[in-house]
């Protein structure tokens, strides 16, 4: 594995030294990743069919797909890709900064039948300048450069939210949903499914962390506007191909 990436570490790579990022492998983690990994063994039935993990984490993706996928797991982080190859040695798993590993792939004319962006947007930076990525051109490229004619870009989306349409991580949740759907609407990809899917039991799991992620929020520190009113965390699922 070729190393071109800055030796510093970044925030998040400190904490694959802590178990911050354990809850990916949690079963209560589940609908995180089934909806896309369903969606892809069915569509393409029984045929073998490549897939690129942008953004990979530990590879917790790699639990739900089926074994005749070719997959391919690449983050910026190469204490996740030593997590990653620890966890699934009979995977591909590459560390390198994803603008530079998606522009040697387009070098050697090299396509995926799908993409898969979990928890990547409205994340992704730059390891070296610490800038923040333009979400929009990185859809953008998979859909032109990267994908196949035939082929999917997932998009999974995490995020806590309460059950009322007043509580601003409500408001969130929507902030996010008409986001994405923005962004692929100005990219001309057409969503040929949407999945909204809780994640049950994983705050308690998170709790137990020695590290809590900063996207938890807990019920003590929700602004509920009732009593009655919950805190969730949930994944929504897009998954799109280019507009003919």
């Amino acid at each position: 594995m070729t190393n071109l990436i800055p030796e510093r570490k970044t925030s998040e790579e400190e904490r694959f030294e802590d178990d911050y990022y354990s809850y990916f492998q949690a079963p209560e983690n589940f609908t995180r990743y089934t909806p896309t990994s369903s969606f892809l063994d069915k569509i393409f039935e029984e045929k073998p069919f490549s897939l690129l993990d942008l953004g990979c984490g530990n590879g917790a993706l790699c639990k739900y797909l089926p074994v005749r996928c070719d997959y391919l797991g690449v983050d910026h982080s190469e204490l996740a890709i030593e997590e990653c190859l620890k966890l699934y040695p009979n995977r591909n798993f590459v560390a390198k900064d994803l603008s530079l590993f998606l522009s040697q792939l387009v070098e050697k004319k090299q396509k995926f039948d799908a993409v898969v962006l979990a928890g990547l947007l409205f994340h992704s930076v730059d390891k070296e300048t610490e800038e923040k990525k333009d979400d929009v051109e990185i859809i953008q490229f998979c859909l032109d450069k990267i994908l196949n004619d035939k082929g999917y870009l997932a998009i999974v989306v995490p995020f806590a939210y309460g059950n009322h349409p007043s509580h601003n991580l409500f408001v969130r949740a929507k902030w996010l949903q008409n986001s994405v759907e923005k962004m692929l609407e100005i990219s001309k990809a057409k969503i040929v499914h949407e999945n909204i899917s809780l994640q049950i039991g994983l705050d308690e799991r998170v709790r137990q962390q020695k590290v809590i992620p900063d996207w938890f929020i807990s019920d003590s520190n929700a602004d509920y506007s009732s009593a009655f009113d919950g805190t969730y965390m949930a994944t929504w699922t897009f998954i799109a191909c280019p507009s003919t």
